[in-house]
């Protein structure tokens, strides 16, 4: 298989055979990448090469579809809705979305595999994911079952019109004044995962806020990102000094809950095969409440 690569942004190798070759997930096509078996412009790359307007991607037509090896687990996963098209949770905090290469078991994916199928594309590890959510935040999350539900619910995240709405219980008394996020996100190059704000490095980020209620010094807020950037809500929130309770990464841990007090409250999407808006609701989970309950702040 041949691609001419004809945009006029630069974009990365990796990135771009995965948007051309649906089937396999990002991750599946660094490591064909690695294993020297796509070449750019007859010259083998590195996953990170960024591509330039008329450069010519070769891609070995034999490449088999990965096949799903992952193992089912039992366990509980609440749902929130379901049909043969998708499948819509409600998160448990501690818990990965999809297996990675050092943890293939235990996750949500794998949780609900032991209910029902998940589209390939994605496979070998992320097969129905259209969307994550941090280890340690709990909440809404949508998988898709069938192959055309996946690419229609990766257009919609693309096109931002899927409307997603976090709880969050931040350090500090929240002015009411606020009423919108926008800085500049740069993700880390040191392989940390961490991600900061840059001026003129950055990718906008853009989350509206309304203040819910406040207790002691903690204020219970609901945040609206705009756009969809990694650890946009924690990174957003530290920068103007109202961290999230317990996000260790971005703040610092706290007595009152074991983890980052973030929870993805609901979802809005068109449906994919109906093409009617569907929202789907979790309630705060037990800790944030505990939480809520000793800051005096009514759920």
């Amino acid at each position: 298989m041949k691609l001419i690569f004809q945009q006029d942004v630069p974009e990365r190798v990796d990135k771009f055979v995965a948007q051309n070759l649906p089937d396999f997930s990002r991750e599946f096509c660094k490591k064909l990448i690695e294993n020297r078996m796509i070449t750019v412009n007859g010259k083998f790359i590195r996953p990170s090469y960024k591509l330039q307007k008329n450069d010519i991607i070769e891609i070995p037509d034999n490449i088999e579809k990965p096949s799903c090896t992952l193992e089912p687990d039992t366990g509980n996963v609440e749902i929130l809705y379901e049909d043969e098209h998708i499948i819509v949770v409600n998160k448990p905090a501690g818990v990965l979305t999809h297996p990675v290469p050092c943890q293939t078991r235990k996750t949500l994916v794998n949780l609900i595999l032991a209910h029902t199928t998940l589209s390939s594309i994605g496979l070998p590890f992320r097969p129905g994911v259209v969307h994550r959510l941090d280890r340690d935040t709990s909440g809404c999350i949508i998988f898709a079952k069938t192959e055309k539900a996946h690419l229609n619910l990766v257009e919609q995240f693309r096109n931002r019109t899927i409307k997603k709405t976090y709880r969050a219980v931040v350090s500090g008394v929240f002015s009411k004044e606020i009423k919108e996020i926008s800085v500049p996100l740069y993700v880390e190059k040191n392989g940390s995962g961490r991600v900061s704000v840059k001026f003129g490095r950055g990718k906008e980020a853009k989350t509206e806020i309304h203040v819910i209620g406040t207790g002691k010094n903690a204020t219970y807020l609901e945040a609206r990102p705009i756009t969809g950037r990694t650890h946009q809500i924690r990174v957003s929130l530290a920068f103007i000094g109202h961290p999230v309770l317990g996000d260790i990464k971005y703040g610092r841990s706290s007595v009152l809950i074991g983890r980052q007090a973030l929870h993805a409250y609901s979802i809005s999407f068109s449906h994919p095969e109906t093409n009617k808006i569907l929202t789907c609701t979790a309630k705060i989970p037990e800790d944030m409440a505990a939480l809520l309950e000793q800051l005096g702040i009514s759920n």
